[in-house]
């Protein structure tokens, strides 16, 4: 069972970043959709506002059958189409995007997301030049027809390394992702970003907030009822334990996470206490191939992640006091 070490220690000084930084980072935008054309077409057209527009536009038909594809061929040539006839996953789809795209930063968001400022990118640029720390940078997100705030960070004023983040809402280093495991695409979906978040502390890059980015998110309805979402959320947290969290400590997290999961069900009501051993044995039913792909952490570099999901901190300074050079 290998154990993922980061290889260098936080840049403890920033660049500053002037008119004439190199600002030659190449931007992608990936999309995983499924059965939901309409909103995609107007996420394109959100898109195209953009000032200077991306070098890529990827986009995963994860086994659409409402005509997405001849959509896109027709209207959105430029993109660049992949399509699974059989629905893999939005995880799956996104590993494959990353994979795929040639762009030094992809910014991932959903069908249903898209950036609110039309010079976006160049300010997400600048962004990653003046943190060359940060494997991931996650956006205020603005959700539902009110544009209510959703993010990893209620303090607005300055940014904050946070533990997770929502691929509605986020850029990654692609050379970083590639370094990684990546996403675990067995989860299918859910979970995948707090995971891939705790991977790149390992590897010595941070997950970095920034409130001068946003994105809107429409949330478009789902077909699917909150308690499927539930059992994968879950099953996925407890399996990403048995990936990541060091001997000894597994029994002890696993615990944890399962207790906390069912304390969450109860307060939805009986049926869906009752229902919680659908996904312990969802778990338990695949524990070979999580075995099998099992990379622990240090207990170091695993439980200073977990205070950053309670204390997200704002320097590479705080995170070498929290993480050291393990």
């Amino acid at each position: 069972m290998g154990e993922v070490r980061r290889t260098t220690p936080y840049s403890l000084e920033k660049p500053k970043v002037t008119p004439n930084s190199n600002l030659d980072l190449t931007t992608a935008i990936m999309i995983t959709t499924n059965n939901r054309s309409s909103d995609l077409r107007q996420t394109l057209f959100e898109i195209a506002k953009l000032n200077p527009q991306p070098n890529e536009i990827l986009i995963c038909a994860d086994g659409c059958t409402d005509g997405t594809t001849g959509m896109l061929q027709s209207e959105f040539p430029h993109c660049k189409v992949m399509t699974n006839q059989l629905r893999r996953g939005s995880i799956y789809s996104r590993d494959v995007l990353l994979r795929t795209a040639s762009s030094d930063i992809v910014v991932s968001l959903d069908d249903d997301s898209y950036p609110m400022d039309r010079d976006f990118l160049p300010h997400l640029v600048r962004i990653f030049v003046a943190h060359p720390d940060a494997g991931v940078i996650t956006f205020v997100e603005l959700r539902g027809e009110k544009g209510e705030f959703s993010g990893p960070a209620a303090d607005l004023k300055s940014g904050r390394f946070v533990a997770a983040y929502p691929n509605c809402a986020a850029a990654m280093r692609r050379e970083v992702y590639l370094k990684s495991d990546g996403f675990p695409v067995f989860f299918g979906h859910m979970y995948e970003e707090p995971d891939y978040a705790l991977q790149c502390y390992a590897l010595g890059f941070g997950v970095w907030f920034e409130p001068t980015l946003r994105v809107r998110h429409y949330l478009a309805s789902s077909r699917d009822d909150q308690m499927p979402r539930h059992h994968l959320q879950a099953r996925n947290e407890v399996w990403s334990v048995w990936l990541r969290c060091p001997l000894p400590w597994v029994l002890v997290m696993t615990i944890y996470r399962v207790a906390r999961q069912f304390l969450f069900a109860a307060l939805q009501g009986f049926g869906w206490a009752m229902r919680e051993p659908y996904w312990w044995k969802m778990a338990v039913c695949n524990l070979r191939q999580v075995i099998k792909n099992r990379r622990a952490v240090s207990s170091r570099i695993y439980f200073g992640w977990l205070r950053l999901g309670r204390k997200p901190e704002g320097s590479a300074r705080d995170l070498s006091r929290i993480f050291g050079d393990c």
